[in-house]
């Protein structure tokens, strides 16, 4: 009887846990996210061969993007994304 219930609360336990740390990961990834994009943020769309940026800057910095040039069918310049003070 009593092995029966220590198996019973282990697993009871076990199962438990997963929920829990989940929880606690779910907050720390949302916190994350709000700390992350609280500044200016930009992007630009793909051209032809040229590919995409975006970026999301600290609060005080400016998000600078700048398209990529095609010439012919190559991606002559590679599109910019960056963050000033």
């Amino acid at each position: 009887m009593t092995k029966l219930l220590l198996i019973a609360f282990i697993g009871a336990s076990l199962a438990a846990g997963p929920a829990f740390s989940s929880e606690k990961n779910r907050k720390k990834s949302t916190e994350a996210k709000e700390k992350t994009h609280v500044g200016a943020s930009c992007k630009v769309s793909a051209i032809g061969r040229c590919p995409s940026c975006g970026i999301a800057c600290q609060t005080g910095e400016t998000a600078t993007c700048a398209p990529g040039m095609i010439v012919g069918d190559v991606c002559h310049t590679q599109p910019s994304c960056r963050c000033t003070r």
